[in-house]
């Protein structure tokens, strides 16, 4: 098994990131105002304990509650995510990562003060998508990340952002070859069009041809059925909704679930 910077920055190969869904968050739509903050805390201490105790390698903090989701999300949600990660820090047992979806920079910040590992996002391109059109400036990230000195944390690119087309019709490999040469990402995410849906498998494994050493990870949809498949060119996935109860999205971690993928994964690792 070839190493990447997986086995030092998450202690293996083959890494699985288990999803901290944040409940909605103040100022969110879905937020629960009777429940407060202290909700939100108990939601998530309760999916890192079943993710831990299930085995996860890794956690990754992201406000997925926080429909609909907005290209500037504003300040309350980037300092009650650096809150609540705050107060879960002593749970916590494994790496972990973080991001605030759609904002990089926001990304970039919250794992530089919370003491992350890695973030996932859309760091370069222009993209058509729900949100209608998605710029980006992937050298201020990438400043941010060095003036904050946190250049310790990976980026890992969305190759392209879920539900969401190159703006310019440029094919993905071609974009992510680019990419590669130009931005310094520490590796390629490949989600499908919505959470819980399969990763373009296709895709993956072009990447993968074109380019052996860079780490590729499933971002979204793998599951327990699918760990051969994904794991053969994937060096890393994001996993939620298959670990959650009865493999709902909108459900709480169960901890078996975890442990059954767990399991599964690691006969897998050891048959490398």
């Amino acid at each position: 098994m070839r190493k990447t910077w997986l086995s030092d920055v998450v202690g293996t190969e083959k890494a699985a990131f288990g999803l901290v869904h944040l409940l909605a968050l103040p100022g969110d739509p879905m937020y629960d105002p009777e429940g407060g903050m202290e909700k939100v805390y108990e939601a998530a201490l309760d999916d890192i304990t079943a993710l831990q105790e299930g085995g996860i390698d890794a956690l990754h903090f992201s406000n997925e509650f926080s429909f609909p989701y907005q290209k500037n999300p504003p300040k309350e949600i980037l300092s009650a995510m650096a809150y609540i990660i705050g107060r879960l820090k002593p749970h916590i047992q494994v790496p972990y990562g973080a991001n605030v979806i759609s904002n990089p920079s926001d990304s970039v910040a919250l794992c530089a003060t919370v003491g992350a590992s890695f973030t996932r996002g859309t760091f370069s391109g222009v993209y058509s998508g729900n949100m209608g059109l998605y710029d980006t400036a992937v050298g201020d990230y990438v400043r941010l990340r060095h003036n904050l000195h946190a250049d310790h944390v990976k980026m890992i690119h969305y190759v392209t952002p879920e539900s969401s087309a190159d703006i310019g019709g440029r094919d993905p490999l071609a974009s992510a070859l680019s990419a590669q040469f130009n931005n310094m990402p520490d590796g390629f995410a490949v989600p499908g069009a919505t959470a819980g849906k399969s990763a373009d498998i296709s895709l993956l494994h072009q990447l993968r041809e074109a380019m052996p050493d860079m780490v590729l990870v499933a971002s979204t949809g793998v599951k327990y059925e699918t760990v051969e498949d994904i794991y053969s060119v994937c060096d890393a996935a994001f996993i939620a909704t298959s670990l959650k109860k009865d493999g709902v999205f909108a459900n709480p971690m169960d901890k078996d679930r975890v442990k059954r993928f767990m399991d599964k994964l690691k006969e897998y690792r050891n048959g490398l």
